[in-house]
């Protein structure tokens, strides 16, 4: 009997020899328990919640070698190994981060009120939250996602903000075009070509005519754990220059602005509980995690910026100015780790430009490029 034991030990033992390499750690907090599982390169992964007991259920879609600490079942399966955590829970976050790459698994004691803006940024290299609440008569929940049969381990999600709208027409140009409208027509062109991809969830600031204030725009960002900001407006000369002026503006948050930013979210309550999630913490710490959350905003809001410029130059032949990190105070750019541009798709003002603009066609083209530098971004590799 203990040489059959021992086979079967051995068996085991050997069937989960090779493969990736995994590490498992955890941490214990007042309100939730951390589980990690850290990971020697990339994986496909899909995280599930299950009743009747209760139990958190990760799909590695890789065969793993897995730690002879985890407090968990494994069993290999065809498609990879699946790790199952028996446990209590109110509610589940599940995330990855990079470098190296690891599954971030946290389960909640209390479930956190609806209206509380838990914001992960305190990592520059967090991809995305997915958070699910106990729900009951549920029999699983799927964490991540599935998208034309492939499972995808988080769809980026994409906050699009059509300038002004309502009350507020934004510039009014040649032959009373509104800009409101214009940027309405391109955001819901470039939200179709997002949704129909798979890998993007879009979250619109507006979907019709209707005023939503600068500073809720941003917060709906915030609110939505975005993983990328784009703001689209048009531009309009000033009274006494040229009618004639012409091009598309690209902007990112300045260093100036993203400073009064961060001085923001170190001494106002309210807005570091927004921004960063906590407001609680010491002084000091808290301004570490304003310059981490605000040089992820800068810095990745001019690599994408810079890609944004090179697609609308060479897809549209238009000229374009990327203003980067020299100007721009923004409300709407004001997005604390999340990374943020604001697009001026031409002059209202100019007969020739407001025309064009308000060409579908046009309106296509400049959604497709928008479109193509923002699956550069987030798949440089494809």
């Amino acid at each position: 009997m203990f040489q059959k034991i021992l086979i079967i030990f051995s068996l085991l033992f050997c069937s989960f020899s090779f493969g990736v390499q995994v590490s498992y750690r955890e941490g214990n907090y007042p309100d939730k328990k951390r589980l990690v599982l850290e990971f020697e390169k990339r994986v496909d992964y899909r995280v599930l919640l299950l009743e009747n007991p209760k139990r958190i259920v990760v799909d590695v879609m890789e065969e793993v070698r897995p730690p002879t600490n985890i407090k968990a079942r494994v069993g290999k399966h065809p498609w990879g190994t699946r790790f199952v955590f028996d446990t209590e829970y109110s509610e589940v976050k599940a995330f990855s981060l990079e470098d190296p790459f690891r599954i971030v698994i946290d389960v909640y004691k209390n479930t956190i009120p609806d209206d509380d803006p838990l914001i992960a940024i305190l990592d520059p290299v967090v991809l995305k939250v997915i958070a699910y609440r106990d729900t009951k008569n549920v029999e699983g929940r799927l964490i991540s996602e599935r998208a034309k049969g492939t499972i995808i381990t988080q769809r980026r999600v994409i906050v699009l903000d059509a300038g002004h709208g309502g009350r507020d027409p934004g510039a009014i140009g040649y032959k009373g075009i509104k800009e409101k409208d214009i940027n309405l027509a391109i955001t819901l062109k470039l939200a179709q070509l997002l949704n129909k991809d798979g890998r993007f969830k879009v979250i619109l600031t507006r979907k019709d005519d209707t005023f939503v204030g600068l500073e809720e725009r941003a917060k709906k960002a915030l609110r939505n754990r975005a993983d990328l900001f784009v703001s689209i407006h048009a531009n309009a000369s000033p009274k006494g220059i040229s009618e004639h002026a012409k091009g598309t503006m690209v902007f990112a948050i300045s260093s100036e602005a993203a400073q009064k930013k961060k001085e923001a979210i170190v001494n106002n309550d309210n807005y570091a509980k927004l921004a960063i999630g906590v407001s609680d913490v010491p002084l000091s710490v808290r301004r570490i995690m304003a310059d981490l959350a605000l040089d992820v905003t800068l810095y990745e809001s001019v690599q994408f910026g810079n890609i944004l410029s090179k697609k609308l130059k060479a897809q549209l032949g238009r000229e374009v100015e990327f203003k980067g990190i020299q100007r721009a105070g923004f409300a709407v750019l004001k997005t604390p780790g999340i990374p943020s541009v604001l697009v001026e798709v031409g002059f209202i003002t100019n007969p020739q430009e407001a025309l064009l603009m308000s060409d579908p066609q046009f309106q296509e083209k400049f959604a497709k490029a928008m479109y193509d530098a923002i699956v550069e971004y987030f798949f440089p590799n494809i």
